[in-house]
């Protein structure tokens, strides 16, 4: 049977104990707070949350088996191919910006870098570069404003000649703020750019 992905799980034939036909459901690390995924059939469904955890389906008429503990090692080196051929996790990172202005901060130039040389790891690299503002001053000027920040995080890449063939430039404005205030109170954590690398 060939290995199927969904969500945060992967569907693999294991031979454990007998040779009849069956689909395992594994649920794999992935760094989330919580992470789960429910298996059902029409005789019921099991619920497995966490890591390294499986259980086995023989039809679709008859329970998933009880939830139980694989050896991590064991599907590590059993499914080395199927794992290295999932997609890498998405990398965030985020640049702040002066007050009211398109200008990076300069802690945030000192990590240019290493933005581009994750791209470059990455290439062909999905690149998406996302603006927001504070809550000073006006909401559509402020979503004109990040889209600013959003462009010159874009020209600041091309202008090191980073390849940026497959990238979104888009601007949130004010409406997704790190830290929650109040209409019209600056806050430097929220006047940033996120940068994500699929």
């Amino acid at each position: 049977m060939e290995p199927l992905l969904i969500w945060s799980a992967i569907l693999l034939s294991l031979p454990f104990l007998t040779t009849e036909p069956k689909t395992t459901v594994v649920l794999l690390e992935n760094d989330a707070v919580h992470n789960a995924v429910e298996v059902t059939t029409q005789a019921g469904s099991v619920v497995i949350d966490q890591p390294y955890y499986y259980t086995t389906m023989v039809s679709s008429d008859k329970q998933p088996s009880v939830v139980e503990k694989a050896d991590p090692d064991f599907i590590r080196q059993k499914y080395a191919a199927v794992l290295k051929a999932l997609p890498e996790k998405a990398v965030s990172m985020l640049f702040y910006f002066e007050p009211g202005t398109a200008e990076i901060a300069q802690e945030s130039k000192d990590q240019v870098e290493a933005l581009i040389t994750l791209i470059e790891a990455r290439e062909p690299a999905t690149v998406d570069i996302i603006g927001h503002s504070d809550r000073a001053g006006d909401a559509d000027k402020n979503y004109e404003l990040a889209l600013d920040r959003a462009h010159a995080v874009e020209k600041f890449l091309l202008e090191r000649n980073v390849k940026l063939e497959r990238c979104s430039v888009v601007s949130y404005g004010e409406s997704e703020p790190i830290i929650q205030t109040e209409d019209g109170v600056s806050e430097p954590k929220n006047r940033r750019v996120e940068v994500i690398v699929r």
